[in-house]
């Protein structure tokens, strides 16, 4: 079950226009998935797929998961963690569409889910948009959290995510958990207050189906600071099996995931036990005393446990 304590915030969506992604396009399986990048610095070229909406719930303060549903006739071909384009009609220009990259929380054969923050005029048509609203999506990038994860040997995957990072979370943890062996999930669900937090109910779900491998923690920066505080970084720590056991996987703005993967190459985690995803933000430099702190705190948890 969840327990309160810190982290940070800047719960934006995953980005107020579309830019080419930072990461090599994965080419789907359907000729209508076909991704294309074009000269650096230009847009992603992507076929594009008729599409509706099946569901448009609040799920946190200003936080909305989206059920797309393809409308056409070919089958839906995404997992949580992969990231596609997804289009709303601009609400006052005829025949022009506000496209944006998302990423994926859920899906199955038909439908996938995304959930998005409310930050501006795009995410606020998309908040707006009703049941049967038409959308377009399309394109195929990024790797799936789960098929990045080496399972051998692997004991327990930690998550720190910021704000609607959560989402693929929950959809990795619903299929990880379903699917494979992995024997711990622990995730660690970073926001500036508690009304921010997200899918609290689907999270509590799971943890309660899953008790023994399974958990979940909202972490309000308001109250106690930064995942990289020592109150947090010893609860984090606490639960980590011996050296080379964990993935780390860590979705939110770039100032946290910067300072974990600096803060987890410090402490000696492999590279390959380390996979991220950055919604903005992609170049700002990690606090050093954040980087200091993660590295020394997971550093002497793995050497005591080696």
């Amino acid at each position: 079950m969840k327990s309160q304590i810190c982290c940070s915030l800047l719960a934006l969506s995953a980005a107020s226009a579309f830019v080419a992604p930072q990461f090599a396009p994965k080419i789907g399986h359907s000729s209508t998935m076909r991704t294309v990048l074009m000269a650096e610095g230009k847009a992603p070229q992507y076929d594009k797929r008729p599409a509706s909406v099946v569901s448009n719930v609040e799920v946190g303060e200003s936080s909305y998961l989206i059920r797309v549903k393809a409308d056409d006739d070919s089958p839906v071909d995404y997992r949580p963690g992969h990231v596609l384009a997804l289009e709303v009609p601009h609400p006052t220009e005829e025949g022009k569409w506000m496209p944006g990259p998302y990423t994926v929380a859920r899906a199955d054969d038909a439908c996938f889910e995304v959930l998005m923050k409310v930050v501006g005029d795009k995410s606020e048509t998309f908040r707006k948009a009703e049941i049967g609203s038409p959308l377009k999506f399309g394109g195929k990038f990024k790797v799936p959290i789960l098929e990045g994860i080496n399972q051998d040997g692997l004991k327990r995957v930690v998550g720190i995510s910021t704000g609607v990072g959560i989402g693929p979370f929950l959809g990795f943890a619903e299929e990880a958990l379903s699917r494979t062996s992995i024997p711990q999930i622990d995730l660690y669900a970073g926001y500036r207050e508690s009304e921010d937090i997200c899918c609290a109910q689907a999270l509590d779900d799971l943890a309660e189906k899953y008790p023994d491998r399974f958990s979940w923690t909202p972490v309000i920066s308001t109250v106690n600071g930064h995942t990289s505080s020592a109150e947090n970084l010893k609860l984090i720590a606490s639960q980590i099996p011996s050296a080379g056991e964990t993935h780390y996987h860590m979705i939110g703005n770039g100032a946290m995931v910067n300072e974990w993967k600096d803060g987890l190459g410090e402490a000696g985690v492999a590279d390959e036990r380390v996979t991220l995803e950055m919604y903005f933000n992609h170049r700002e430099t990690p606090r050093p005393e954040a980087v200091e702190a993660i590295g020394e705190a997971l550093k002497e948890k793995i050497l005591a446990s080696s």
